[in-house]
């Protein structure tokens, strides 16, 4: 699930949650067809590495009619509410052998990891968290290991999330780092050190779904009930993070552009709140994730 430059790599799943609890939006015609990333590149050298002498053949996929897919969809099927997300912002563990003594005392055991927050970061996914409340988990996540070796067998098995750390950004409140000595939600803040332990994830995620979304909107409502949280998350961002800031509300208008130029209505809407979520979500390195029981 975590990557080293702090990316996202594998959806969330674990021992206390089914994997149909949580999934990751936009996971829509994979069995049509799968596409995690692609690169358009004419360079020769690529090519040749493969035997090949000219670039490929391609297709342009938005020259194709999909609507076969979405006939085909099951009109009865469930699926979870965009009322209830789950946002993560993943960080790489800075090992320690010794716990300093004021961590000590606040319970923290040898040894020990820590990740420091970044600043804007913090306010922004605060104000996401305010503006959501009930609705969102809104967090950090960071292995409670740091060996490659480790890494490969949690990987394995899989393992990694019961052995991450997960600490809610309302805990980092005024604090610089977070700091662990065992996976789940327990560690010690700092720069006054304070002491807090939470539920894990998965059981945030359990009470997320239990006491959430009976009176839910529908997909588009919520949509944008999001995008508007969002918007005003990028609003309240510090100076020092302006450029953030701008990039984000400069590509929030080119969407707009781009969806009146190939949608209207209710698609429109969807299209522009959705991608405006994700935008935010690239801007920030968050994992965006919705809960709830797919039917």
């Amino acid at each position: 699930m975590l990557r080293e430059d702090g990316r996202s790599q594998a959806p969330i799943t674990g021992r206390l949650c089914a994997p149909t609890d949580i999934w990751e939006p936009g996971q829509v015609f994979e069995k049509h067809i799968g596409i995690d990333h692609a690169l358009f590149t004419t360079h020769a050298y690529l090519h040749a590495l493969h035997g090949h002498s000219l670039p490929l053949n391609g297709v342009v996929l938005s020259r194709y009619n999909w609507d076969y897919i979405w006939a085909v969809r099951r009109s009865k099927k469930r699926l979870p509410s965009f009322r209830l997300n789950v946002f993560i912002q993943a960080k790489r563990p800075q090992y320690g052998r010794y716990a300093p003594k004021a961590l000590k005392l606040q319970g923290l055991k040898s040894p020990y990891w820590r990740f420091e927050v970044t600043p804007h970061q913090q306010v922004a996914l605060e104000k996401l968290q305010q503006r959501l409340n009930s609705r969102a988990i809104v967090c950090y996540a960071c292995p409670a290991f740091h060996k490659e070796s480790i890494l490969h067998k949690w990987t394995v098995q899989p393992r990694i999330v019961d052995n991450s750390t997960f600490p809610d950004v309302a805990i980092l409140n005024g604090h610089s780092a977070w700091n662990f000595s065992q996976p789940g939600a327990r560690g010690v803040a700092n720069v006054n050190p304070t002491a807090s332990d939470a539920p894990s994830l998965l059981e945030r995620i359990g009470f997320l779904i239990e006491r959430g979304g009976q009176d839910s909107g529908s997909a588009v409502e919520e949509l944008q009930f999001l995008s508007q949280a969002v918007k005003l998350a990028m609003e309240s961002v510090t100076d020092e993070a302006t450029h953030i800031q701008a990039r984000f509300f400069e590509g929030a208008r080119t969407l707009q552009e781009i969806a009146s130029d190939f949608a209207d209505g209710a698609e429109r809407k969807a299209f522009v709140a959705y991608a405006t979520v994700l935008h935010f979500c690239y801007l920030n390195r968050l994992n965006w994730l919705v809960a709830g029981h797919a039917g």
